[in-house]
């Protein structure tokens, strides 16, 4: 059995190995300070768990995978990958037992008995980012100790370039610093940890950039909006570039670790190599109107992700038009989501209504993200719609 720990870069990498016919289980993680915290789940976590239903709070970071991501009875690893995560927070310590967990806050606000428990035997904290690589580090060993035979592969993260912009972002907090020098503390694993490998993501997506279009935008479409805001009026905008999710990136990882898997060792092909190019800033390409409607109607988050990005290279002109003609085709993704929020309020058009109302019934129908997902992405929707109705 081949075992993905960590976020979303080891789920859309099991996904693609199992598509190739491999067996294969996610396990998605909270920190790496849980499962050095304590030997298997705590009694009286679990017992918590079991009696007050907190399942929903922890967002698929279950106890198991916190604290025994691959436990006695799950089936025998042959092969353990493990991604550089970020980290949700706040987390909790247990003050007597020095475990370390996490759970959505909103769980005290909407259980009262909980609330008393935690104020009585735990405290909240938020974890030190530049700490982030040392804590890693030790749940690796711990990883390594538990299981000794099987190979452990560790994804690197992708290197903020210039050339990734604008503002090249990680949902890891602090990466933009931690990054730099990291792929040496990750080299320094392998060298000090029997049967650990490191892959460089930025190879990997060198070669993806080499076989590509060379455009930043068409591999990572999704963009951090922020804005300034005064008397209702949009006075200013910031722009960044979520290089966490890209497009390409599991089928080719798919193809290191599959010859990983073949010979053992970690083999790049002969075009994944780091390009000088990304040291230089980024050049967006605008898109016409033919360009963005056939992306937002395609049905695939990173396509319409890419024509929602390309209406801030010409804010000028209101695309919105555009989204009403796609709203029946557009996917619910919270991230594209986020851009049009934004876009939405630099452009208050009542049109866009008739996009949320036929979005919202896509998100009513969308339940692989469970129900605290579900509810808060509808709520969105719906404070969207008031806002350009002008409510």
């Amino acid at each position: 059995m081949l075992y993905f720990l960590g976020n979303c870069q080891a789920d859309f990498l099991s996904r693609a190995m199992a598509g190739r016919g491999f067996e294969a289980i996610y396990r998605v993680l909270a920190s790496p300070l849980t499962l050095p915290s304590h030997h298997g789940i705590p009694e009286s976590l679990a017992r918590l768990d079991r009696t007050m239903g907190l399942g929903n709070y922890f967002h698929g970071r279950e106890l198991k995978h916190q604290f025994q991501p691959i436990g006695p009875d799950d089936p025998e690893p042959a092969l353990i990958v493990m991604s550089l995560f970020h980290e949700n927070t706040p987390l909790f310590v247990h003050d007597k037992e020095k475990y370390v967990f996490y759970m959505d806050p909103r769980a005290l606000t909407d259980n009262q008995e909980l609330m008393a428990w935690a104020q009585a035997e735990c405290r909240m904290f938020e974890p030190n980012p530049a700490t982030y690589l040392k804590r890693y580090g030790e749940m690796l060993a711990r990883v390594r100790a538990d299981f000794p035979s099987p190979p452990i592969l560790v994804l690197s993260r992708l290197t903020p370039y210039p050339a990734f912009g604008p503002e090249p972002f990680s949902y890891l907090k602090g990466w933009t610093e931690v990054s730099r020098g990291a792929i040496d503390t990750l080299r320094g694993w392998s060298r000090s940890l029997p049967g650990v490998h490191v892959i460089d993501m930025d190879r990997v997506f060198g070669g993806i950039w080499a076989d590509s279009d060379k455009r930043i935008e068409t591999q990572c479409p999704f963009l951090k909006i922020t804005l300034e805001e005064k008397d209702g009026q949009v006075t200013g905008l910031r722009a960044r570039r979520d290089i966490e999710h890209i497009a390409s990136m599991p089928d080719r990882l798919a193809d290191t670790v599959t010859r990983f898997l073949e010979t053992g060792a970690v083999q790049y092909r002969e075009n994944e190599t780091v390009p000088a190019q990304w040291r230089a800033h980024c050049r967006l390409t605008r898109l016409d109107d033919d360009a963005l409607l056939k992306r937002l109607a395609s049905g695939a988050n990173y396509h319409s992700a890419e024509a929602v990005g390309a209406f801030f290279l010409d804010l000028d002109r209101d695309h919105t038009d555009l989204l009403v003609l796609a709203r029946e085709r557009m996917p619910v993704c919270h991230m594209t989501l986020h851009m049009i929020k934004a876009y939405g309020r630099i452009h208050r058009n009542p049109a866009l209504a008739l996009w949320c109302d036929a979005h919202l019934e896509a998100a009513r129908a969308f339940t692989a993200n469970g129900p605290l997902y579900q509810t808060a992405y509808i709520d969105r929707v719906t404070a969207m719609r008031r806002h350009c109705l002008g409510h």
